[in-house]
Parts: C-alpha cells; structure tokens; sequence
C-alpha cells in the first residue's frame, strides 16, 4: 500500500498554516494597489470614472409639491423612495428624474457597474445623464425641473418633463454645479 509522502503544515502563531500567510501577503498587495489607484486618480483631479459613481439612498425634505435635497458634491445617483425622485449629479450638471421607467412606471435601478440606469422589467437601459440607450422605452426618462435655492436643490415634483414632448425644456431641466 502506498502512503502519502505529504505532511500538514504547522500551524502559525496566528492559528493558521503557510497558506494563510500567501493570502494575507496576496490582501496586503492587493490593498497597496488599490491605494495606489486611488491615490493616482486624487491627483489626477476631478472626474470620477462612471463605474465609480455612487448610488445613495436619502429622503428629501418635501414640503407641497417642492423637494429639496442638499447639493451633491460627487457624481452619483441618490436614489428617494419615498418622493419617488432620482437625483443624478453627473459631468458638472444636476438633474432630477421620475424613478419610474417611462415605458411601463416600473421602477429603474442604477446599475454602477455599467454606469447607466435600467429597467428590470422590460430591459431598457439609460445613459446617466437620462438619454435613451435601447429597450422598449420610446423616451428619455422623465425629469422634473430643478433649482438652486440656498445652496439646495430644489425640485417640482408636480411637473414631469418628457423628452418627447418639449426637448428643449428637458435639456434645460439640469443645473449647472461647481
């Protein structure tokens, strides 16, 4: 009969084997180069690659028909359940979108890794600025129109604005940010 020539590994005094070591060296490698990424893109300065963006969640404080959010400072999407609003800052700019699909109202999810909006029912997808990419949809998303006030953004959630309707009001439906 033939034995096995191999032997166990003495355990470490952390409890673990050499293999445990391998995988601690492989995180600290690991983690000293995400650091150096991160670092490299701070000082690149500024743009934030469109996987990066945030998705957060956050309820405005509504008062009427008028939301208001305080001003992103990163570019992302935050995400109101409750005032059904999307608010996306993105390139400079700051919109508010119905969080509802215009194709069939199903609610749209923001999907980072792809860095656009989606729409798990029918499959329609949207750029993060709320164009139209493909699917079932015939419009952009519908926006609400915004404001600066106070250093808040202010938003009507009584108007929608369909792209297909008055394209040049859906444009203008964004603020600029510093």
């Amino acid at each position: 009969m033939l034995e096995s020539t191999k032997t166990a590994q003495a355990p470490t005094a952390a409890g673990c084997t050499d293999d445990c070591e391998f995988d601690a060296g492989r995180r600290a490698f690991m983690r000293s180069g995400l650091m150096a990424v991160a670092a490299l893109t701070a000082i690149a300065g500024g743009s934030v690659p469109l996987h990066a963006m945030a998705r957060t969640y956050a309820q405005g404080r509504r008062q009427g028909d008028i939301v208001s959010y305080p001003v992103p400072v990163a570019d992302g999407a935050t995400i109101d359940d409750a005032n059904a609003v999307i608010l996306v800052r993105y390139q400079g700019a700051v919109s508010a979108f119905s969080m509802r699909c215009p194709h069939k109202q199903t609610p749209l999810e923001w999907q980072p890794d792809n860095a656009r909006f989606y729409c798990p029912k029918h499959k329609s997808t949207f750029q993060p600025e709320g164009t139209l990419i493909q699917g079932k949809a015939t419009r952009n998303m519908d926006r609400h129109p915004v404001r600066l006030e106070e250093g808040k953004v202010i938003v009507d959630t009584s108007t929608t604005i369909r792209s297909s309707d008055d394209a040049a009001a859906w444009t203008a439906a964004a603020i600029k940010v510093g």
